[in-house]
């Protein structure tokens, strides 16, 4: 469970970044709720990792965007890169799911929706109300995210025993 936040307090800089930082009560309700919602729907330990699981560069995987409206305004990236997307996606599921197959993009969809909704009850913990739109889902062999000047991003890692994923929060630059 998180405490009390402070919608107004910021994250340090990432380093060697020229970009506003994300706010830290952002990140650490994301850490708190991907670790304990992945603990139970994979069944397997989940934790963070400093590893990055899989360029974003020239990405090769599936993800799934969810958006967040109210008091904050936000939106959430989950990343399963190509080699974790089918054993992830199995432990979720209960049955294999071919990384082409269009059930595959109903698995993503179905957990970054899961995620979302255990963030936005945590967040109305802490009386800031949200609500999320419904999930996009992209998959591909290299392409690329960009984002637009005016947004920021942060990206944490995650660990399975055997697999990594990410996800990454875009907010609005602060004036």
């Amino acid at each position: 469970m998180l405490t009390q936040i402070d919608p107004t307090s910021e994250a340090p800089p990432i380093a060697g970044s020229h970009l506003d930082p994300v706010p830290s009560w952002l990140i650490e309700n994301i850490e708190t709720s991907t670790i304990c919602t992945f603990n139970k729907m994979l069944g397997e330990t989940v934790c963070i990792s400093p590893d990055d699981p899989g360029s974003e560069v020239h990405y090769d995987g599936v993800i799934g965007i969810i958006s967040f409206v109210g008091d904050f305004t936000w939106s959430m990236v989950l990343g399963l890169p190509h080699p974790a997307a089918e054993p992830i996606a199995k432990k979720f599921a209960g049955f294999d799911i071919p990384f082409d197959s269009p059930d595959m993009g109903d698995v993503v969809g179905e957990l970054v929706n899961v995620l979302a909704g255990v963030v936005c009850g945590e967040m109305e913990k802490n009386d800031l109300k949200m609500q999320m739109s419904l999930p996009t889902i992209a998959r591909g062999a290299d392409f690329q995210m960009s984002l637009p000047d005016n947004l920021i991003a942060h990206r944490l890692y995650f660990s399975t025993e055997k697999n990594g994923f990410w996800i990454k929060m875009i907010v609005a630059k602060q004036k």
